[in-house]
């Protein structure tokens, strides 16, 4: 039995055998899959990638070649065999392990992400800018990307480079693959005799005759000019090889190794391999878990009875078309955003575009523009990728496009690259839009409800809270845009929006703490009517908000005051532009940046006697 926590560095890889190679994935995939069902984490997407890693590390020697992992989703094999499966208790919890690549962890985290498909242009200028090789491995989702194509097709060119691009390709991103190019990867694929032909051959044979093989392949390309769409762009096209098979994965990376251009290399690979509920998962349940029962593959935590706001939103959307026509758009998030139930029960009026953010923007001001409803739904931290064509394409032309972003806020787990703490700044740094995000549930509902009536670009945020209580979808209750008092109080005035503003107005009752509450529902426009009353009463003016403090709801304050001479101090609990919020549990996140329950109290009382 191999202990994985006793390994240091790449080079323990090295002096194993071929069979003690074969022990070691076992180990690896018994590890990842007990230690995982304790922290949570990416679990498919690490299972599938396990000989591929293994291989890797075999084959090259990590002191003069890099390996880069795009996002970073299927890096954890590569943590383990770099030394770090000892701290795997402390996978994306504060101050532990990070689910991502992460350069202060280890000098073998080479490139730092967690947006997909960045890898091939990051590659680039590390190998015009060094002297080491680079080794990308990136999945079929990814690389359909707009930016991973502009990396190819600029590297393609440099015949005196020479990376390796593996495209792991499980027919997966978060869920299945979609679009014209996953078509083209099963062509690529081949019939199953074709694969095992070539299976065969490249395990029997001494690589001089694969080598041949592929000689007289592209020889017989080049006089047909039939090249693949990789080929056409000036890479050294080699696949597709069985990326979980370890003896095939050595014996192919051997040999493309020796070559001196731009390689791709075509791997499939099983995603949740070796673990049979991941295995068999088709929808995307087990690309991101909690901490689950490793018997029954079923989450810990039992939330059968709660509803996160994903939820409650995907469900208000099914129950809407039902009395209304409108289509609705998602880039690679459908299961995340929870539409599964909408595409499934209005197929025709569903499109996931795949990661392609600025694309679905783009697509969503097309559809507007002949007068039609359309949704568009994602992540808050994949919002920020398309931020030129919600301007320019959809606000500009001021065109109805009802903007959904979900994860508003901290996010706890997924860290750094992953909290929606920014695009309240860039939403509010654009013309026409509105801005809002909801204090619960049922005003989520009333906010979509007051959109669809509406004639213009609007933005409902809404948090990854997963404990709400059941509502009623079928009620007509539409939120208007006016600011609100939750709790009166004479000595300062709190505002604030979102989950937090009902939080705040709570722990005040609880704590008999005499400030007033506003529910500033409406981030933009600002309520300047009810901001002039407030003023008026010149108290001091806390606003507290999950983002950073630059050009948000704060700085619009201060404006106001400012343009009507007003006197009364206004104070900004957000997130300084400097700052870099880590991951955590939400609410050892919440202590880090003051959102805590004592915190907040504390911050608030501080407040009224200044």
């Amino acid at each position: 039995m191999i202990d994985l926590k006793s390994i240091k560095d790449p080079s323990f890889v090295k002096g194993l055998s071929k069979k003690e190679l074969h022990e070691l994935c076992d180990e690896i995939r018994s590890f990842l899959i007990e230690s995982i069902s304790k922290t949570g984490g990416h679990l498919s997407s690490n299972l599938g990638v396990v000989e591929l890693t293994v291989a890797m590390y075999y084959v090259f020697d990590l002191e003069h070649d890099e390996l880069l992992f795009d996002v970073g989703h299927q890096a954890y094999v590569h943590k383990i065999l770099s030394g770090r499966a000892d701290r795997f208790d402390t996978l994306r919890q504060y101050n532990g392990l990070s689910g991502y690549i992460n350069r202060k962890e280890s000098k073998y985290d080479v490139w730092e992400s967690g947006h997909s498909s960045t890898s091939i242009s990051a590659a680039t200028g590390l190998m015009l800018g060094g002297d080491k090789r680079d080794v990308i491995v990136i999945g079929d989702c990814s690389i359909m990307n707009g930016v991973a194509f502009e990396g190819l097709n600029f590297l393609g060119q440099f015949k005196k480079l020479n990376p390796i691009i593996i495209l792991n390709d499980n027919e997966m991103g978060i869920s299945k693959s979609v679009g014209a190019l996953s078509k083209t990867f099963k062509i690529l694929r081949g019939s199953k005799l074709k694969r095992g032909t070539k299976a065969f051959v490249t395990k029997v044979f001494p690589n001089f005759v694969p080598d041949m093989c592929h000689s007289l392949k592209n020889f017989l390309k080049a006089i047909l000019k039939r090249f693949n769409v990789f080929e056409s762009l000036g890479f050294d096209y080699y696949g597709p090889y069985n990326g979980n098979d370890l003896n095939t994965m050595i014996k192919v990376l051997k040999r493309i190794k020796k070559n001196k251009k731009p390689v791709i290399l075509h791997i499939n690979t099983i995603k949740g391999k070796g673990y049979l509920p991941s295995e068999g998962d088709k929808i995307g349940n087990y690309h991101g878990v909690g901490p689950f029962n490793v018997e029954t593959g079923k989450p810990l935590k039992d939330n059968k009875d709660m509803l996160s706001y994903s939820q409650i939103v995907g469900k208000y959307l099914v129950e809407k078309r039902k009395k209304e026509e409108f289509l609705v758009i998602t880039p690679a998030v459908k299961v995340g955003v929870k539409l599964g139930e909408f595409a499934e029960a209005y197929p025709d009026d569903f499109y996931d575009v795949g990661i392609a953010e600025e694309h679905a923007a783009v697509m969503a001001a097309g559809i507007a523009l002949r007068k039609k409803n359309v949704i568009l739904l994602m992540y808050s931290t994949f919002a920020q990728r398309a931020y030129d064509e919600i301007l320019n394409d959809i606000v500009r032309q001021d065109l109805k496009v009802i903007i959904g972003i979900d994860r508003a806020g901290i996010v706890g787990e997924d860290g750094v690259t992953h909290q929606g703490i920014y695009d309240v700044s860039m939403f509010m740094s654009m013309p026409n839009i509105v801005v809002t995000m909801p204090k619960d549930e049922e005003e989520a509902i009333g906010l979509f409800n007051y959109a669809f009536i509406q004639d213009k670009p609007i933005v409902i945020r809404y948090p990854r809270a997963s404990e709400l209580k059941k509502c009623d979808f079928d009620y007509d209750y539409v939120a208007s845009l006016d600011w609100t008092t939750l709790k009166e109080g004479s000595s300062a005035i709190v505002i604030s929006y979102g989950m937090d503003v009902e939080k705040i107005s709570k722990l005040c009752t609880e704590k008999n703490i005499d400030a007033m509450v506003v529910n500033a529902r409406c981030i933009k426009p600002i309520d300047e009517k009810t901001l002039d009353k407030l003023f008026k009463l010149n108290k001091p003016i806390l606003v507290v908000e999950q983002a950073v403090a630059s050009g948000t709801l704060y700085h619009k304050i201060l404006d106001f005051k400012e343009r009507n001479s007003y006197t009364a101090r206004v104070y900004s609990h957000g997130f300084s532009c400097d700052d870099l919020i880590p991951h955590g549990s939400l609410a050892d996140i919440y202590d880090l940046v003051g959102l805590s329950n004592d915190k907040l109290l504390k911050l608030i009382n501080e407040i009224i006697e200044k």
